[in-house]
């Protein structure tokens, strides 16, 4: 009998699923010597009777003998025509008591039509990994008494920072309208938290970047945010050492040195000695790009010449420039770099980068915490958008009455999820990461 004929008068469209079936790989966790029912999608293999039967990324191979016939069949002839089967079906066998492998029934469940696939580089050795660094994430700060937060995801302010650009929608009602953004971070929320008297908390979060993509960057992530209050940088330094060898000890994988450097050291280094200065001038770092042979023009603010320095002669080889292939964490910021951290008695903002495999994995603050200071940064924000001729985003109002109503002095960092999976798995590109990146 054709398949086509099959299908249309002999099968039984679709069956529900019974109790007492099993996936592959539930079957080879316990192989059962009495018969057993086991799903998955078919293979075939060079062999005619011999057929691979694939679920929950484990496969088995299985016999099908002459006297296999199908679950369903109320006719006295009702044997399996394997001329039927078609690689890529959905099917139940029912397994002969003992050892081998030998299908005695099979039921199709669903026939294969369309081909379709993840993404190419994404299994299931990958899937359980990703739920695996979740999971020792959790426990790790479990174990530290953090209480694990969860904030919205529909926001009024995505976040200020000039360069990031955000996902906006509107949230309708009969009445009206409110233009709403989907959070960059989930910073400003979490420190209205630590206002509101918690000191340890942490959240993973999906937060969202329009106009980024590449090996390193999607426009939709999970974030880590974690917050001390009544703490500092040394101790989120320390967490971040203490993740690292949590995560690499129970992967049974030597765990790596936590080199710590400063902004000012890696100048030194990247530049033959020069010594970079909170008060260094813009002319100063042109004289470096010209003779380093960076492009500059000369509309460029003296944030720009420091990127442009920093993204073309040290990032990518940093781990070179610092001889280690662990990573590295870069503390004091140029003062114009603070962002929403505190400027330290050195005169260089309180803040710490961490590179690893090549890509930036966190940032960290020492937070500023004093309101009149934080409404100028975020005015400055504001300005540099326009500037840069992008569109506006408003101020979180909620945080600005958070942070006037006492912000403790607290320690904040922000690392990307999706970049500590590469790193601790070798993983090149963050597509590879996901069932389904965008593209």
């Amino acid at each position: 009998m054709k398949r086509t004929r099959y299908l249309l008068e002999k099968w039984r469209r679709y069956p529900a699923a019974d109790n007492d079936w099993l996936d592959v790989a539930q079957f080879l966790r316990s192989p059962n010597t009495a018969s057993a029912k086991v799903c998955g999608r078919l293979e075939a293999t060079a062999e005619p009777n011999l057929w691979l039967l694939a679920s929950a990324g484990a496969q088995v191979e299985i016999e099908f003998t002459i006297d296999c016939r199908w679950s369903e069949s109320e006719e006295d002839d009702g044997l399996l025509d394997l001329e039927i089967l078609r690689s890529g079906d959905l099917i139940c066998v029912e397994l002969a008591p003992g050892g081998k492998f030998a299908a005695q029934q099979c039921r199709l469940l669903a026939p294969a039509g369309k081909q379709f696939k993840l993404a190419s580089e994404f299994n299931f050795e990958r899937a359980r990994q990703w739920t695996w660094l979740l999971t020792e994430i959790r426990a790790f700060f479990a174990e530290r008494d953090f209480t694990e937060m969860q904030t919205p995801t529909l926001v009024p302010s995505p976040g200020t920072e000039p360069f990031l650009d955000p996902f906006v929608t509107t949230w309708e009602t009969a009445s009206g309208g409110r233009t709403l953004y989907l959070p960059t971070s989930p910073e400003f929320h979490l420190k209205k938290i630590l206002a509101a008297g918690w000191t340890r908390i942490f959240e993973l979060k999906t937060c969202f970047r329009n106009g980024e993509l590449g090996s390193h960057h999607q426009p939709e992530f999970m974030m880590l945010e974690w917050y001390r209050g009544y703490s500092n940088l040394e101790r989120i330094a320390a967490d971040v050492a203490d993740l690292i060898s949590w995560l690499t000890e129970r992967l049974s994988v030597p765990t790596p040195q936590l080199l710590r450097t400063t902004m000012r050291e890696v100048f030194a280094r990247a530049f033959k000695g020069f010594v970079l200065q909170p008060n260094t001038t813009r002319e100063e770092l042109l004289a470096i790009a010209h003779k380093e042979g960076v492009h500059y023009s000369s509309t460029d603010t003296w944030d720009d010449v420091f990127f442009r320095l920093f993204l073309e002669k040290i990032e990518n080889s940093l781990e070179v420039l610092m001889q280690t292939d662990g990573p590295i964490l870069i503390h004091g910021y140029p003062p114009s770099q603070a962002a929403l951290a505190r400027i330290g008695a050195d005169g260089f903002a309180d803040r710490f980068e961490v590179y690893w495999r090549g890509f930036e994995l966190a940032n960290a603050f020492h937070e500023l915490n004093d309101s009149s200071e934080n409404l100028v940064r975020f005015n400055e924000d504001a300005k540099r958008k326009c500037e840069l001729q992008r569109p506006a985003v408003p101020m979180d109002q909620g945080l600005l009455d958070a942070v006037e109503f006492g912000l403790p002095p607290s320690g904040g960092i922000a690392l990307g999820v999706d970049r500590l999976f590469m790193a601790i798995f070798g993983i090149k590109d963050i597509a590879a990461s996901r069932p389904f990146p965008f593209k």
